[in-house]
């Protein structure tokens, strides 16, 4: 059975798990209010939904991510768009109960989810934070920040990959992944994922929302990789040296 067969597969699986968030109407490009109301809707069911991705391809995909960073014991990272906090149990690992994580989302019934993963394992060093990443004021003294599944529904993206580059300390690393257009896809499977991926509020209309240019464009030694036939991406870049020249 070819791949994109068993894509389709599991994506009309998952679709089962979204019903209590399905949409016929294409909703185009949504504003923050629209993205919070959605996702304070989908928290509750949000990871069982989200679950059916690990079969096909995306399992460590989070690790992979975070590790990207290569944070060590007692450092900072924030996370944008934490959602239900996939993120989280990578990310305290890998600085520490000395080091500090700041989770970021939108959706207060997103971070609800986080709150119960963070008080199920007793992380007393995760900050979960109810903000707009576009208006969010990264800390002082940052070493790693990632954002996953979150920046394409973002169109001011590049301002905010901007900001976080400024943010981190030279030489430390941003990472940031999602989905994207399969260029290889048949049509009919390109449209059956948008109809996968229709109640998360993805449309046709965020096409053009491509977080991984930013990430070339404001970082260094840009490293990017694909995988699911193409639908997935992961950009990781470098903070570059203020005092030094740009190294594409």
């Amino acid at each position: 059975m070819k791949r994109t067969t068993v894509l389709a597969l599991a994506a009309t699986g998952g679709l089962l798990l979204w019903r209590r968030a399905r949409s016929t109407d294409d909703p185009g490009i949504l504003g923050p209010q629209a993205v919070r109301d959605l996702y304070d809707r989908l928290g509750p069911v949000y990871d069982a939904a989200a679950a059916w991705t690990h079969r096909i391809g995306t399992g460590d995909f989070y690790g992979r991510a975070v590790r990207a960073l290569d944070l060590q014991p007692g450092e900072t990272a924030v996370d944008l768009g934490c959602g239900t906090g996939p993120n989280l149990p990578h990310l305290v690992e890998a600085v520490g109960p000395t080091g500090r994580v700041v989770a970021v989302d939108l959706s207060p019934g997103m971070l609800a989810q986080a709150r119960q993963r963070v008080e199920r394992h007793g992380w007393a060093n995760v900050e979960l934070v109810e903000a707009d990443v576009r208006d969010f004021s990264f800390p002082e003294t940052l070493h790693g920040v990632v954002g996953l599944f979150a920046l394409e529904m973002v169109p001011e993206h590049d301002a905010v990959i901007a900001r976080a580059v400024r943010a981190l300390v030279p030489g430390r690393r941003i990472a940031v992944g999602g989905l994207r257009r399969p260029e290889r896809w048949p049509e009919w499977a390109v449209r059956l994922g948008e109809l996968v991926n229709r109640p998360f509020g993805v449309s046709r209309a965020y096409e053009d929302v491509q977080p991984w240019r930013a990430v070339e464009a404001h970082a260094d030694t840009v490293s990017y990789e694909e995988d699911v036939l193409g639908a997935v991406y992961l950009a990781v870049g470098q903070a570059p040296d203020p005092e030094c020249p740009r190294v594409p």
